[in-house]
């Protein structure tokens, strides 16, 4: 049977410096933020978004900690990167067609919230009225292009034999897509206070997962470990590394909040 190769001492000491890192950033987080999971979930929100109560979904006087467009867009790439998880390795350049319809995705959804600033600040109407339905529909158009970006970026640079295929390729994937975004969406707005904690859950946990990913790409690259992995444990600390380093940012954010606020 082949032997294993023994880590280095120097690795050894990476690995214990990261997780130190880690749990002290997370832990510093915790004593920094209101108590409860509620109150806590709602930092992780204010750290990407700017819970406006008026462009939120409340239930039962709880307000959800995204408002409605982030909802849809953390909701949407929870969806999205599920998916794309059982798509093994593939990293290639979605077709144009499908390129358009992202691009389209995307402008609606800036578009939306364009307009949705310029009323605001207005104190009227400009293009249409934009509302929690049109800020969770487009919310959701983005989540498809974020987990398809996201997904893209991270199978290319990470995995030593990408595959050429593209994530996204078929209409049937779009729209089962867009089936599942109308069935959370639906969720989000009718079902009860468990399914909108349930939720809340979600849309925080993924939150924490995309800005973790972004990072671990990062620190591959700036290590140029590009296409060096052949397995997910073989990139434990790269991830490690990567959620810490996002639990830095969210501290940061929490911390510049309460210096602007206090």
């Amino acid at each position: 049977m082949e032997k294993q190769p023994k880590l280095s001492t120097k690795r050894i000491l990476l690995a214990a410096l990261v997780l130190l890192a880690a749990a002290g950033i997370t832990l510093n987080w915790l004593h920094l933020t209101p108590g409860g999971c509620y109150s806590k979930g709602m930092a992780i929100g204010s750290s990407v978004c700017h819970q406006l109560p008026s462009h939120s979904y409340i239930r039962d006087d709880i307000q959800f900690p995204l408002c409605a467009r982030c909802s849809g867009l953390y909701l949407g790439c929870f969806i999205g990167i599920l998916y794309y998880l059982t798509q093994d390795k593939k990293a290639g350049l979605p077709a144009k067609g499908y390129l358009i319809l992202l691009g389209v995705l995307t402008l609606a959804w800036g578009g939306d919230g364009l307009n949705s600033f310029i009323s605001d600040l207005f104190n009227r109407t400009f293009l249409y009225t934009t509302n929690n339905t049109t800020r969770l529909v487009t919310g959701f158009g983005m989540g498809l292009v974020l987990s398809t970006a996201l997904m893209t970026l991270f199978n290319l640079t990470i995995w030593r034999t990408p595959q050429k295929p593209p994530l996204l390729h078929s209409v049937r994937q779009v729209g089962a897509y867009g089936l599942a975004a109308a069935g959370v969406g639906l969720l989000l707005i009718y079902a009860g206070k468990t399914v909108f904690l349930s939720l809340a859950a979600v849309s925080i946990l993924m939150i924490v997962l995309v800005i973790s990913m972004l990072y671990t790409v990062f620190w591959v690259i700036v290590t140029r470990r590009e296409n060096s992995f052949e397995q997910p444990a073989q990139l434990w600390l790269f991830m490690l590394a990567g959620f810490t380093t996002a639990m830095l940012q969210i501290t940061l954010m929490t911390v510049l909040q309460d210096w602007l606020l206090g």
